[in-house]
């Protein structure tokens, strides 16, 4: 029985903290409104994989009004443009408005690739499964035509980036065409960890890469990519997995700075309006964390005890770090990075698969026979590739391998 008069929420993002916070929250004690441009809800961390093939796109994916409506609550597929704080309601692009007593802002963050002249129309970023889908065709068909050079620009060597041409590797490695070019901007790869650069390198050394380490992009070209020392790289592919950048839409309000994340209290309240929310990779919280979805998650749960601890009048819960490492995979090896050091393996690929199938399956619980039939399907395709990854390593002899690598100092991953 829904209960009169229930509080307004509305929750701008559902991804891992909109849609956390969105689970959180009882139907019967609030009338909460989702609201995300996007009709899919998609797991991020592992796009890259869709380069190699080891994930398919629907694997990958859950239908964003079928999982708030399973919750009870109201999805609105549009995009909020504005925040009215002085009314208390949100305007969307469609031309509404819809009112809030509480509001949860989720909206994450977006790619550089906008802020770099021609990277929003040359480039492919990493941003959702479409752009990874397009990433991975472009290579493919260039991988199949008849030609010499097959230059491919990869922009950005940080985890994503690093990610992403793991994939790549793993995937065209045994009969390689690419000249591939790496731009990054620190001097060494993963420089916060004694060693790991020339491990890294160590495993792409046969193939034809190219370093461009300590550099910047100015501009990115149809087939080129101009680098800040004037040097211009021919590339048939270009792919972004240079960093992130605030959202816009926190711009035009008062919740941050200019060009800013939004401040928060230990509670995940705003530092600046007191019924605003924030979670995941909009917020900025000290001490720093790394913007990963094992963060967001816990942030939207959180943030529904939250509210309903203010409604009965208790004290508020701080939001606390989960104290476990960021993962990161390199072809068919795995990476745990801890803030003092960082482990190698091929078997922490079988980890970072089993969070995956745990976490992404957990959103929603079988129901229907087709969802049975979905769940299935996963399971027996992602045991099908953690088999070749036995083998494979078998065979070349890494599966017992494992690495430690020192931090140079005590920092955020």
């Amino acid at each position: 029985m829904l209960i009169a008069n229930r509080q307004r929420i509305v929750i701008i993002g559902a991804n891992f903290a909109g849609m956390n916070a969105a689970k959180g929250l009882s139907a019967r004690d609030y009338e909460v409104t989702v609201i995300d441009p996007s009709p899919d809800f998609e797991w991020l961390p592992h796009i890259h994989e869709l380069i190699s093939r080891h994930k398919k796109a629907d694997q990958l994916r859950h239908d964003r009004a079928n999982l708030i409506q399973r919750a009870g609550h109201q999805f609105m597929l549009d995009e909020v443009i504005a925040i009215d704080y002085q009314q208390q309601r949100v305007q969307l692009k469609k031309g509404s408005y819809v009112p809030y007593e509480q509001l949860i802002v989720a909206i994450g963050n977006q790619s550089l690739v906008s802020n770099i002249a021609g990277a929003a129309n040359y480039a492919i970023p990493f941003c959702c499964i479409a752009d990874a889908e397009r990433a991975a065709h472009q290579l493919q068909r260039l991988d199949s035509l008849g030609i010499s050079n097959r230059p491919v620009v990869l922009v950005g060597a940080n985890i994503e980036g690093l990610e992403v041409l793991g994939e790549i590797i793993r995937r065209y490695q045994k009969q390689w065409r690419f000249q591939v070019h790496v731009i990054e901007q620190n001097t060494q790869l993963m420089p916060h960890y004694h060693g790991l650069d020339s491990y890294l390198r160590g495993k792409m050394r046969d193939l034809d890469i190219t370093w461009h380490m300590g550099r910047t992009v100015i501009a990115v070209e149809k087939d080129a990519v101009v680098l800040d020392d004037g040097q211009r790289l021919n590339s048939r592919v270009t792919l972004w997995c240079a960093g992130a950048i605030p959202h816009p839409l926190l711009a035009q309000t008062p919740l941050a700075p200019t060009q800013g994340y939004a401040p928060v209290n230990a509670f995940l309240q705003s530092t600046v309006i007191a019924n605003v929310w924030l979670a995941g990779d909009t917020v900025s919280i000290e001490p720093a964390i790394p913007k990963q979805a094992y963060h967001a998650i816990p942030m939207g749960a959180l943030i529904a005890k939250n509210i309903k601890r203010q409604t009965q009048a208790k004290p508020l819960l701080e939001f606390k770090p989960l104290p476990i490492p960021s993962l990161m995979s390199f072809g068919e090896t795995g990476f745990m990075l801890f803030p003092q050091f960082a482990l190698a393996s091929p078997s922490f690929i079988a980890a970072k698969e089993g969070v995956f199938q745990a976490n992404f399956h957990l959103m929603k619980l079988p129901k229907a026979m087709s969802d049975w039939h979905n769940l299935k399907s996963s399971l027996q395709f992602s045991a099908l590739n953690m088999g070749k990854l036995a083998k494979n390593t078998w065979l070349n002899r890494s599966m017992l391998e494992a690495r430690r690598f020192e931090a140079e100092r005590h920092t955020t991953i």
